[in-house]
């Protein structure tokens, strides 16, 4: 494991909380539903028990990570890994749930941790703070910049979900996970496309295409580039597919349409379920092309 002082340390010896943590914590790790942890985020709390029963019903409300949550149970299912990374880890959704799904399984989240909806707390405060009331014994999260990732031969499976698109230099990063790696060791990364392309009218999405011509300061990969990127370095690759197609475009385009509208928050809450719905379905297509590359390959 990566040495850092940063990392949050063990804090117990099974997957039980403290009596004083109370019944809900206790809930939320028996529960083990991917993004359940949303329900300790500040902006959650604000809407009372109907935002903390939307989130354990339903899970996270984030279409993205809805849908690379499918990818990585897949990948999951029927395999045990000894050690794995999330590169690039923000509050700690998939970490807590695969430490939570794998106890034997040891789990670094890293993350350089950004300012995001959470108040005054970066989202890697807001992984530690939930890691101090859930203290799952088999995770820990360090501070870290992808870039200076310099751990060998640590991790038997690396993931990394739309992460690599904020950082230029992403193919370095790609080279310091190979490094990381196990000899036979996994990685699982997914990037959107160079080009995105627009089902509905572009000023639905027009705000978030501001916002990602500044955020998104390495989407310079397609699916070619990305493939011969990862050859390169040595990766063998096993499957590699496009995600978002129309399915997954409509999901997040519909999304975006109700924001621009102005939608009471209680009426876009509604419709995240059949949001969801097209996003799994989404998953389950292999387009010939989308606005998402979605990579498994082998060290």
């Amino acid at each position: 494991m990566i040495a850092s002082n940063k990392s949050i340390p063990v804090c117990a010896t099974k997957l039980s909380p403290p009596a004083e943590v109370g019944w809900l914590t206790s809930f939320v790790i028996r529960w083990g539903r991917l993004g359940s942890t949303d329900i300790f985020h500040e902006n959650v709390s604000r809407r009372g028990l109907f935002g903390k029963s939307f989130i354990l019903l339903f899970g996270t409300p984030h279409l993205g990570s809805f849908a690379n949550g499918f990818y990585l149970r897949r990948l999951l299912k029927g395999r045990r890994f000894g050690s794995i990374l999330d590169a690039g880890c923000g509050d700690g959704t998939f970490s807590f749930y695969v430490a939570s799904k794998n106890p034997a399984t040891r789990v670094l989240g890293v993350d350089v941790g950004e300012q995001g909806l959470h108040g005054a707390e970066d989202t890697l405060q807001v992984g530690e703070r939930i890691q101090k009331s859930l203290r799952l014994p088999n995770l820990n999260f360090e501070r870290l910049d992808l870039r200076e990732l310099n751990a060998s031969n640590e991790y038997d499976l690396v993931y990394s979900f739309d992460v690599l698109e904020h950082i230029a230099e992403n193919n370095k990063v790609l080279e310091n996970i190979y490094r990381a790696l196990n000899q036979g060791g996994l990685l699982l990364v997914r990037i959107p496309t160079r080009v995105q392309k627009r089902i509905l009218n572009n000023k639905f999405t027009a705000e978030h295409a501001h916002w990602a011509a500044i955020e998104h300061v390495g989407q310079h990969h397609d699916m070619e580039s990305l493939l011969k990127t990862l050859r390169s370095i040595g990766y063998r690759i096993l499957s590699a597919k496009y995600t978002m197609g129309f399915w997954g475009r409509l999901s997040f385009e519909l999304s975006e349409a109700l924001k621009y509208y102005r939608i009471p928050a209680v009426v876009q809450f509604a419709c995240i379920p059949p949001l969801k719905l097209l996003r799994w379905i989404d998953t389950l297509t292999n387009p010939k092309d989308g606005d998402g590359l979605l990579v498994l390959c082998e060290k």
